[in-house]
């Protein structure tokens, strides 16, 4: 399967993103051929080490998907071993400002042969500071997509471990119309809320991360539901 260029996979109106929850080769292209468009690999939250990076990232690569994957700081020296393992581009976390947005452009300058900007870009905005500085982020070119973590905001909010909150929700949404409105891209982790994805395509959110893990437990349960009833 091809891989698109980065000009054609944003050129799309909506890019399906898996989170590969149980993250191995065979995984990947697995879901690769189940036609996903990127593969998000979490390097903040999980166990994968630098040696599984590069297999996951290869493994996308064959079965046509971009490679996304999110480190645990926007460490310069971090990220640039990251590109060099052979992931396709970079969800950074904590961009709470636009200095520290230039901070990040800057460390990717000198990653390579300047061919840094075949790399996907994405800033988390998932912080009160992040949210009142999104309309000046929105104006840097370099950044590809704009990608809001509720369970970070919802904290930074004064709502720890209530993402569902109705004014984290709201700024959630207001933010993603203002991004869209942009002209440019939204993104986020639907996480348990894939019954109503249209709703947030209708608001503009383009690109859509998947937990792989949601559709693996509803198929088991539908099939466990079934043995129960006969």
């Amino acid at each position: 399967m091809p891989l698109k260029t980065k000009q054609e996979l944003f050129a799309q109106k909506v890019i399906s993103v898996v989170n590969c929850d149980f993250p191995t080769p065979d995984m990947v292209e697995f879901t690769g051929e189940l036609g996903f468009d990127a593969l998000f690999i979490d390097c903040e939250h999980s166990h994968t080490d630098f040696r599984l990076v590069n297999e996951l990232a290869r493994a996308a690569r064959l079965a046509g998907m971009h490679s996304v994957l999110r480190p645990h700081s926007s460490d310069e020296g971090l990220i640039n071993r990251y590109l060099s393992c052979g992931a396709g581009g970079i969800q950074v976390p904590h961009v709470h400002s636009v200095a520290a947005a230039r901070n990040l452009i800057a460390g990717l300058e000198r990653w390579g042969d300047g061919d840094w900007r075949e790399k996907i870009l994405l800033v988390m905005v998932e912080s009160k500071e992040a949210i009142a500085a999104l309309p000046e982020l929105l104006k840097i070119d370099a950044i590809d997509a704009y990608y809001f973590g509720q369970n970070d905001l919802a904290e930074s909010m004064g709502f720890k471990g209530d993402r569902k909150n109705l004014k984290v929700r709201q700024t959630v949404e207001d933010s993603i119309k203002r991004v869209a409105d942009a002209g440019r891209v939204a993104g986020m982790n639907v996480q348990d809320e894939i019954d109503i994805v249209a709703h947030y395509m209708g608001l503009g959110l383009k690109w859509i991360n998947v937990h792989q893990k949601q559709f693996m437990a509803r198929g088991s349960k539908a099939f466990l539901q079934s043995i129960k009833e006969s």
